[in-house]
């Protein structure tokens, strides 16, 4: 695969969107999230354990299964590397599951991947020789990303925090704002890639389309497969479902376009992630939907 058009000033664009999207998320953060899972860790344990051990292990197995270009295979250890997105406490609420934890998860896995998605990465990544040949090739480390990773999420996470403590009324105002602008800017930034490279992506979408699928298929089976071994309850199986199979793919683009140079497989696995999770977990949340009204009917006969 070639490279794609990308523009070096493009950078700053992608890393000030996602620092807006972080920020958005830690101004509807509360302490009680954190609380909640000293009183209950039973169900976030659960959810964390899948989303930064089960995921990533079984991803770089499927990538040493499938014979898969480089950046293809790197891009879908990096994405199953990053923690969830801040979709899936939306979704995880249509779902009817539980929404306290889903945001609970989302909290810690977002604060905690500062850490742990590099380590994740590089130690992952060393264990499959084709996606580990092309981290050498490009040389970026773990200090690469981490150092990265403090600009893009550390420092976003700690400035909502700081805001929400002592200027309450700007953070609602602001996360207001934010969560419509910064969805709006990254829409747009995707959409300005794949119209510049229109050929490249429609050249290989179906190889591409089809790995995404099978591999966020991969991970809501290991949410649903973790939480259900776990004796979770229903509402809890959904919200941890949905954490592991909507992953912050928005992360891992700003990871490919500034660490990476926007490595043509890289860049296209994790867009493709980013359309279609939201695909997928709009059909989960209508499933759902569907069986509670069937259950409530069931119950008033």
């Amino acid at each position: 695969m070639s490279e794609i058009y990308y523009d070096a000033s493009q950078q700053w664009v992608l890393n000030a969107t996602l620092a807006m999207m972080v920020l958005g998320l830690a101004l509807d953060i509360r302490p009680r999230d954190f609380i909640r899972v000293v009183d209950t860790p039973k169900a976030p344990l659960i959810g964390l354990f899948a989303q930064f051990i089960l995921l990533p292990a079984s991803t770089c197995l499927l990538t040493l299964i499938l014979d898969l270009p480089a950046g293809v295979e790197l891009g879908m250890i990096l994405v199953a590397a990053c923690p969830g997105g801040a979709l899936s406490n939306f979704v995880t609420h249509l779902s009817g599951g539980n929404t306290a934890l889903s945001i609970s998860i989302t909290a810690i896995s977002s604060t905690v991947a500062v850490v742990m998605l590099p380590i994740n990465f590089v130690f992952w990544a060393g264990l499959n020789p084709v996606a580990n040949e092309l981290l050498l090739e490009v040389n970026v480390n773990g200090m690469d990303i981490l150092k990265s990773l403090l600009i893009v999420l550390a420092a976003p996470l700690l400035l909502g925090f700081f805001i929400q403590s002592y200027l309450p009324k700007l953070a609602v105002g602001l996360h207001k704002i934010l969560k419509y602008l910064s969805l709006v800017a990254l829409v747009g930034f995707i959409l300005i890639a794949v119209i510049r490279n229109q050929e490249h992506f429609m050249a290989h979408f179906f190889m591409l389309f089809s790995v995404v699928l099978a591999h966020n298929g991969l991970a809501l089976l290991i949410g649903y497969g973790a939480s259900s071994a776990a004796g979770l309850t229903l509402p809890d199986k959904k919200a941890v479902t949905l954490e592991v199979g909507m992953q912050n793919s928005s992360l891992a683009i700003a990871i490919v376009f500034t660490q990476f140079g926007a490595e043509y497989g890289m860049a296209l696995i994790s867009a493709f992630w980013g359309t279609w999770h939201i695909v997928s977990g709009g059909l989960f949340a209508s499933i759902s939907r569907y069986f509670m009204h069937q259950s409530k009917k069931q119950e008033a006969l």
